[in-house]
């Protein structure tokens, strides 16, 4: 008992110094509570369903298609960070950043993959639950990607902020847990954003994925075109030129502080 106790003290001490991501731990449990205390609301409406009319109405496409796009967010959160954790862990960061190739690239061409497979892992989904449970669908392709491109520019500039903290935190990243939490609790993952209460809808207007989500919804289950999500889009796009050059600032920023602090290959 006395060894179990010490491995139990262990993980104790372990956890608390991560302070941040232990902090992050105990908001995430109470934010997901509330996820779904709205989303018992949002099921009290009944088989209608009349907050999901403009998706076409159909509560199985409108849940899959949320929780597919929340995978995009992972990645665009992940990716940039996860490629640098690797490398670290790896102990292979050094000779990267001596080779010739800039470190934007290396975090850009790692990341590739991720994202091409969360795109063909969605299309499979997408195709399943057509042929399986004959879930409609009406796919406007063109304008569905087009919103996914610019959704994830927009997010990627976010990525690039948490590559930026995971360098210096090294575990806990305050950004991604914000922004992942926000998206999946405010955004309409798995209900629509008008039962929300009016300021936490005010929280919502300010975040990419609310505006993706909407546009993706319309153009993959209605098959809206571009003239009829052209608000989302230019509401992404506006984001774009905010979230990107505001990422950049905090990838450097946490580059250069992690250099002059000497744990740039630390993990």
């Amino acid at each position: 008992m006395y060894k179990v106790w010490q491995f139990m003290k262990r993980g104790f001490i372990s956890m608390l110094s991560y302070r941040t991501a232990f902090m992050l731990g105990v908001v995430s449990m109470a934010v997901g509570v509330a996820q779904f205390a709205y989303m018992a609301i949002f099921l009290k409406e009944g088989n209608t369903f009349p907050g999901i009319a403009r998706y076409g109405g159909d509560l199985m496409a409108f849940l899959i298609s949320g929780n597919l796009f929340m995978s995009f967010i992972a990645v665009a959160l992940s990716s940039f960070q996860g490629a640098i954790r690797s490398e670290q862990l790896m102990g292979t960061l050094e000779f990267l950043l001596l080779s010739d190739t800039p470190l934007g690239l290396i975090l850009l061409y790692s990341s590739l993959w991720d994202f091409l497979w969360t795109l063909i892992n969605a299309g499979l989904i997408f195709t399943l639950v057509v042929l399986i449970f004959g879930v409609p669908l009406q796919i406007n392709l063109g304008p569905a990607l087009l919103v996914l491109s610019l959704a994830i520019i927009c997010l990627a500039g976010v990525g690039l902020a948490s590559a930026g903290i995971i360098m210096v935190t090294k575990v806990g990243d305050p950004i991604a847990w914000a922004f992942s939490t926000l998206s999946g609790f405010l955004s309409g993952v798995i209900f629509p954003v008008e039962i929300l209460p009016n300021w936490l809808q005010k929280i919502s207007a300010i975040l990419p994925p609310t505006y993706a989500l909407s546009a993706l919804r319309k153009s993959l289950l209605v098959g809206s075109s571009l003239l009829d999500i052209q608000q989302e889009l230019l509401v992404l796009a506006l984001m774009a030129l905010v979230t990107v050059p505001a990422g950049l600032l905090a990838f450097r920023w946490g580059f250069n502080k992690a250099r002059r602090d000497g744990t740039l290959v630390g993990y």
